[in-house]
Parts: C-alpha cells; structure tokens; sequence
C-alpha cells in the first residue's frame, strides 16, 4: 500500500513539473539574433520600457535608445523624417518597440523564414484605435516603414510628401496592419489580442492562436472569426521583416 502511494505519488510530481516547465517555457526565449538577448532576465532600469523589467529580452542599452529625448532615432530608423512626433503619437511608437525588443512574448510570433522577424501578431483593436487617434495630426511621409522609405548614406528619407496620419491610414486598423508590413493584425475584443499593458500576462497560447474562438453569430460578438495565427494561416506565403537589425538586411531595406 505505501509502495503504491509513492509510486502515485513521483507520478503527480512528474506531471507538475512538466505543466509548470511547460508554462514557464512560453516567455523563456527571446527573438532570435540582433540586439535581443539569447533569453530574457530581469532588468533594473528600462525607461519607457520598464513593463518589461522582470524577464526582458532587450538590454537597458537598448531601452534607453527607445527612451531617448528628444526621440529621433531608434535602430537606426529616423522616426522624425516629416518633423519631431507628438507625446501622445510617440509613446504609442514606444509602446510597440518595446514590446518587439523586450518582451519575450514576442517570440511566439516569430516569422518562419527570418526568426529575428515577427508576423502578425494580434494587437486589440482598441489599442490600434488609440494610436490612431493619438497620432493622426502628426506627419508621416511612409504608409509602410519597413519597405517606403528611400535609404542613403544619412539612413531612411522621406520618397514621398509629408501627410497626416490620418490621410495616409483611413483608421485604427489600417495603421496597425500596414505601418510595420505584416508584422501586426488588428483583432476585435474579445478575440485574444494585447494591448501591451500589464493585462497582456499570457493572452494567448503558445503559437499565437486559440482554440476557443468566441462565437461570430451572437451579438456583441467581433465581425468575424477572430484571426489565426500567421504561421498557420498564410505559411511561409507572406514575409515580414519588421525592424530587422542593422546587423543583417537593415531595418526597413
């Protein structure tokens, strides 16, 4: 009888330490290569990044580049090409290069041919709003910064006018879905999505899709099915290169 129960219980032992590893595992990694750290660690000072102090995948080196005042330049991409962006515009700019330097959540999304590359991770909708709405008297002179600018010896230019966010992005969604290629895709509460706040504590599961998609048929449901991971629904058919380090292709060459 006692034999019994110690074999019972090694057994329940064994299957804890295999859900709690497996748990654990889902922000163990960082982004492969460029200036991502091999795994996150805690970090004492970040900035503007400071969300992601207690398990980072970015160095405060790099936090501090992304914290900078004025804010001009950020992995070598000129963010002030039209003229300097508002407060309000640039902590939304922030918002998202933090979450794609430091937080190993940003791993689950990475792109299948380039894994320094993230693609289509869902952003809530109502956060693409409030950047919209954050950034539309600003000046951008680039729709898609990863492909629309013109490079030279000085880094990115401008290769068309300068125009309002609001005339270059119709709304909220347009502006996440294009501004870094198809890195992000915007999801409709309560489809799974972050909103790059502390509520992003584990979303979604591991390979950005969910098994439990809320019903489209009942009311106050999103338009749709809420959308699936990019790995499973495009493949290897679309590619992202979203702020690629220097140390490869260039960030938006």
């Amino acid at each position: 009888m006692s034999g019994g129960g110690s074999v019972w219980a090694l057994a329940i032992g064994w299957v804890l330490a295999m859900l709690c590893g497996g748990a654990g595992g889902l922000d163990s990694r960082c982004l492969a290569g460029g200036k991502h750290k091999v795994a996150p660690s805690p970090e004492g000072q970040l900035g503007v990044c400071q969300l992601y102090a207690a398990n980072a995948c970015c160095s405060p080196k790099v936090a501090q580049e992304i914290s900078s005042a004025p804010l001009a330049k950020v992995n070598d991409i000129s963010w002030n090409r039209c003229r300097s962006l508002s407060p309000r515009c640039k902590r939304y700019l922030q918002r998202v290069e933090c979450f794609y330097r430091c937080s190993p959540s940003a791993a689950r999304w990475p792109h299948p041919q380039r894994p320094t590359a993230v693609l289509e991770v869902p952003l809530c909708l109502s956060f693409c709003e409030a950047w919209y709405e954050a950034c539309k008297d600003d000046l951008t002179c680039a729709r898609n910064w990863v492909s629309d600018w013109q490079w030279g010896p000085q880094g990115n230019n401008c290769s068309r006018d300068c125009v309002p966010y609001s005339q270059m992005y119709r709304d909220g969604r347009e502006l996440c879905e294009n501004i870094w290629g198809d890195s992000f895709v915007a999801a409709q509460e309560p489809c799974p999505c972050l909103s790059l706040t502390g509520s992003d504590t584990d979303p979604l599961p591991e390979d950005g899709d969910s098994s439990e998609e809320p019903d489209s048929t009942k009311a106050g449901s999103p338009r749709g099915p809420c959308p699936a991971s990019g790995l499973l629904r495009h493949g290897l058919r679309k590619r992202s290169v979203f702020m690629e380090d220097v140390e490869g292709s260039g960030s938006g060459s």
